[in-house]
């Protein structure tokens, strides 16, 4: 059974049950009630002949009890008689004149259907007689059933109603809840079927929790999305940077097979050979990155960490770079202060990400361009900034926060840079390499302006609450 139908009949059958059980509370209720009012109502007129009865026999007055009795049968058609008899037994008021003044056993008793109820004539403690009134219990059983009747004429009306309205409701309710669920499986399916662009229209504005659902269905969609699309990303770059090394190694392979069955001597193929270490050496490079991003995501990364002289560290890694400088007639220059803090870091990790932002500052800076690194203290010497800064083409601004995305690379500065593209995880892995550390990385930068890239050290260790962001 689907659904709709078995919500609406759990809600029916709870709604049914509720009006059940409340008419039937409610009945008895009244019921009791009605019966009450039938005998208070039976006081009320014996209370009245009484009090009659003494203000007659004060008065010395038995025609005022006399007409009181017979207007009683008169006014109440259920009421058989009503009389009031003296402590000797004399009938001083009776409905039936033709009963005045006999003798109480002169009555004979009572039909089977009468129902008597007396009480005392008193003033103070002087007792004068005994009030009876006599009832048809036929007669009161029918009007107590006909009240009755009544009650539950209204009641069943009352419940069908309600019924009625609760059914709508309970319908308008089930569809609702199933209507939402259903354009979320709806939604679903397609998301299964590789179909990102959905749409639930205004469900993820309800304030519900189907508004909930439809939210993270929409938030699952996008960043299903975004990993499909970094799939594709992950292939291509994959593809590329396997290709042009292998490409280039099974071309001079090609050659110095070429050679070598000419008979040339070995001297003439061996140059081949340094093409072939440097492509092998750039497919090295290129698992290194996966590996490294592997790690990072999982968390499996530990950073050795020691108190480091960044400076020293900077001037390292830039003798790395001074063939390569020169080769592009490029200058170079680091400014630090002479005394610095000591942070405590994984040098070799400072390393790579200031290798990645010297590599790329060079990569995307024209010959004869100039190159600045900057070491100061920030935040009272809590921190210390380290500064990359380039005159190079530059980043739009709308790029600036893609870039430290994976495979991630500026395709119009990309375009325009010769030899090795680089595989795109060279940012985002020093981001990552920076947030576990503590610190924070960005750029500031404009097209054909140059771009400044920024990181901050922490110069104490606080191990709590370090987590990676993930790239």
């Amino acid at each position: 059974m689907r659904l709709f139908p078995k919500l609406a009949l759990l809600v029916s059958g709870l709604l049914l049950g509720a009006i059940l059980c409340l008419s039937a509370l409610y009945y008895w209720s009244e019921q009791r009630q009605i019966r009450q009012d039938a005998q208070t109502q039976q006081q009320s007129l014996l209370q009245s002949l009484v009090h009659i009865a003494q203000q007659a026999f004060v008065a010395d007055d038995d025609l005022l009890m006399a007409k009181y009795a017979h207007l009683l049968l008169k006014w109440n058609p259920d009421l058989l008689s009503a009389s009031v008899v003296d402590t000797n037994g004399h009938i001083r008021a009776h409905s039936d004149p033709r009963r005045f003044g006999q003798m109480v056993e002169a009555l004979g008793p009572e039909p089977a259907y009468a129902l008597a109820v007396s009480q005392p004539v008193r003033l103070g403690a002087h007792t004068f007689g005994t009030a009876w009134v006599t009832f048809s219990q036929k007669l009161l059983d029918q009007a107590l059933e006909e009240r009755l009747s009544q009650l539950r004429r209204r009641i069943a009306t009352v419940a069908l109603a309600a019924l009625l309205v609760g059914l709508l409701g309970s319908l308008g309710m089930a569809l609702s809840w199933t209507r939402p669920i259903s354009r979320l499986s709806r939604a679903f399916e397609q998301i299964g079927r590789g179909q990102w662009g959905i749409d639930l229209g205004l469900l993820p504005h309800r304030r519900d929790e189907i508004g909930y659902l439809s939210r993270s269905c929409v938030t699952m969609a996008a960043k299903l999305a975004e990993l499909d699309q970094l799939k594709d990303d992950l292939v291509a770059a994959v593809s590329h940077e396997f290709r042009s090394p292998l490409a280039a190694i099974e071309s001079y392979l090609d050659r110095i097979d070429v050679v070598r069955k000419r008979g040339d001597p070995p001297e003439s193929w061996v140059a081949n050979l340094e093409p072939i270490r440097l492509s092998c050496e750039r497919l090295e490079r290129f698992v290194d990155d996966l590996l490294d991003v592997a790690y990072f995501e999982t968390g499996k990364l530990s950073l050795d960490r020691r108190p480091t002289d960044v400076a020293t560290l900077a001037k390292e890694v830039l003798t790395l770079f001074e063939f390569k400088f020169r080769e592009k007639r490029m200058t170079c220059e680091l400014r630090a202060p002479e005394s610095l803090p000591r942070p405590i870091i994984d040098a070799g990790r400072i390393r790579q990400v200031l290798t990645n932002l010297l590599s790329n500052a060079m990569k995307f800076t024209p010959e004869g361009g100039r190159i600045e690194v900057r070491l100061e203290p920030e935040s009272h010497g809590k921190f210390i900034r380290v500064t990359v800064k380039d005159n190079g083409f530059g980043i739009a601004v709308k790029d600036q926060a893609r870039i430290f995305n994976k495979f991630e690379q500026v395709k119009t500065a990309r375009a325009q840079v010769k030899g090795a593209k680089g595989s795109g995880l060279g940012l985002a892995m020093s981001r990552a390499l920076i947030e576990l550390h503590g610190g924070e990385i960005g750029v500031k930068s404009e097209p054909g302006q140059g771009s400044e890239f920024t990181f901050t050290l922490p110069v104490r260790y606080s191990p709590a609450a370090l987590t990676l962001s993930g790239i």
